[in-house]
């Protein structure tokens, strides 16, 4: 056997030696080092800062913008079709201080409220059976004087309310009777 080493052998112990030192000047840095931390630190602050003082953007409800006027009344501008039920009660909270009174009703699917007065509109499911279609109504800019009431009605499982109505009393509405919608006689 020959004590001679081979290409191989000798490419192999340089390769090592090779590794070795480079695996004792790689220094090992903190994961959590102070400049690091500083410069998150910065971003963090300045997208705070931009989203709460930059003028413009919305501190309030994005849902709604309630804007007094001169006449004494309000400017009610829904600026989302879908103003869910939490944004309702925002709005009640906001307009109360003016003397507007808000109810939000929340009905099962397939019933509205007896004041509404729909009529229904005739559609036909899967199934090829005729179902009745409760449409919806909207109205989203509105001027409200002090004793009005805004009326919402919501379907349960709905993203935006089925009926949206201003009563000019100086009392509240009528209180909310469920109606079960049901096919016009043909």
């Amino acid at each position: 056997m020959s004590t001679r080493t081979t290409f191989e052998d000798r490419l192999l112990d340089e390769l090592k030696k090779e590794i070795g030192r480079h695996e004792r000047k790689a220094s090992v840095r903190p994961l959590f080092a102070p400049r690091r931390i500083a410069v998150v630190a910065a971003a963090c602050a300045a997208a705070w800062l931009g989203t709460v003082a930059v003028p413009g953007s919305p501190a309030d409800s994005t849902a709604f913008a309630v804007e007094p006027r001169d006449d004494g009344s309000i400017m009610l501008t829904v600026k989302a079709q879908t103003i869910s039920v939490g944004a309702q009660r925002e709005l009640r909270t906001k307009v109360s201080a003016w003397g507007i009174h808000v109810t939000i009703d929340l009905l099962a699917p397939g019933y509205v409220c007896e004041r509404s007065k729909v009529t229904p509109l005739v559609g036909v499911d899967q199934q090829g059976n005729r179902v009745p279609i409760i449409p919806l109504k909207a109205g989203w800019d509105v001027a409200l004087r002090p004793g009005n009431v805004l009326a919402f009605e919501n379907t349960r499982g709905a993203s935006r309310p089925r009926a949206v109505e201003v009563y000019k009393t100086r009392a509240e509405a009528e209180p909310c009777v469920p109606v079960k919608v049901t096919l016009p006689d043909d």
